[in-house]
């Protein structure tokens, strides 16, 4: 085996954990902004649909409540 070979594994880890951080950082403007705007209109919609069922909504929608 060559000693280059040998030399490259025991530092595998490291240098996976810090390129992969920098390869990561790098397209988090691509993936971040779209999961953000997503979880923003998720919990939105979330709360709306919860006002719109309750007693407060249906009054103020104009609904009937006898």
């Amino acid at each position: 085996m060559s000693p280059y070979q040998t030399k490259a594994a025991p530092h595998w880890l490291k240098s996976y954990l810090f390129n992969g951080y920098r390869r990561i950082s790098g397209e988090l403007f691509f993936f971040g902004i779209p999961i953000a705007l997503g979880y923003g209109v998720y919990t939105w919609a979330k709360r709306y649909d919860e006002w719109q069922n309750s007693k407060a909504g249906h009054l103020a929608l104009g609904g009937d409540h006898e």
